[in-house]
């Protein structure tokens, strides 16, 4: 059985644990970041900007679903009038949700607070605030089974996991033997284009990135590579 580590913001981490479970995967999961609300102001820069006319980018899948939750059923139909584009994961999120999106940014940015592009603030909807979670029990266990070579892979699904990952792998192991582990002892995958990029960045390439930017297609390209 395929030894899988992984981080998942705390809204989503118990889901994908059953779902990488159910398609076979030994699991090691911790969270890396709380999600809350941002203020409403900041949704009504979205859907001024719809009802202009002007075109919006969502930033992260995350975006999406908080937006999905604000706006519920209302998203689609008010985004019809305008041009939508998305990075990474965010596009296949929007079009499960019947939105089709452009690969891109443009128009008014949609994602984190204090995670977009420098700009005015009337072109940034800051939707969501992330704390990083910590170096609690389950990702210090993760680390620890990374230095011992016991993971096949770990696969992640956003930058900002990435970077969290490797920053406390450094902070605890030093950066030359934290890279030593990261290259020597275990594969990465990265969900999407963007988190390869900030894997690259980090200094460690990924072995695989996932053709499908969704959690089920990285899980399913990494069961593909075990069994070929």
């Amino acid at each position: 059985m395929t030894r899988l580590g992984f981080m998942r913001t705390t809204r989503r981490i118990l889901d994908s644990v059953k779902e990488a479970e159910s398609m076979g995967f030994e699991v090691m999961a911790a969270p890396y970041a709380t999600i809350t609300k941002a203020d409403d102001r900041e949704y009504a820069k979205i859907a001024d900007a719809a009802a202009a006319g002007k075109p919006v980018s969502f930033l992260t899948s995350t975006a999406v679903e908080m937006c999905l939750d604000h706006f519920k059923k209302d998203l689609a139909p008010m985004l019809s009038g305008c041009r939508v584009y998305a990075s990474g994961s965010a596009t296949e999120c929007l079009r499960r949700n019947g939105i089709e999106a452009e690969v891109g940014e443009d128009g008014v940015l949609i994602g984190e607070e204090g995670g977009m592009p420098e700009g005015a603030a009337e072109m940034r909807a800051a939707v969501y605030r992330s704390a990083e979670a910590g170096i609690g029990s389950p990702v210090l266990h993760m680390m620890i089974a990374v230095k011992r070579g016991e993971l096949d892979w770990l696969a992640f699904t956003s930058p900002a996991a990435a970077r969290s990952f490797f920053r406390f792998m450094d902070g605890k192991y030093g950066e030359d033997d934290s890279r030593t582990y990261l290259d020597d002892h275990v594969k990465i995958a990265a969900m999407d284009e963007p988190t390869a990029a900030a894997l690259v960045k980090l200094g460690r390439k990924p072995d695989l990135v996932s053709a499908e930017p969704t959690f089920r297609g990285l899980l399913q390209a990494v069961k593909d590579q075990e069994s070929s």
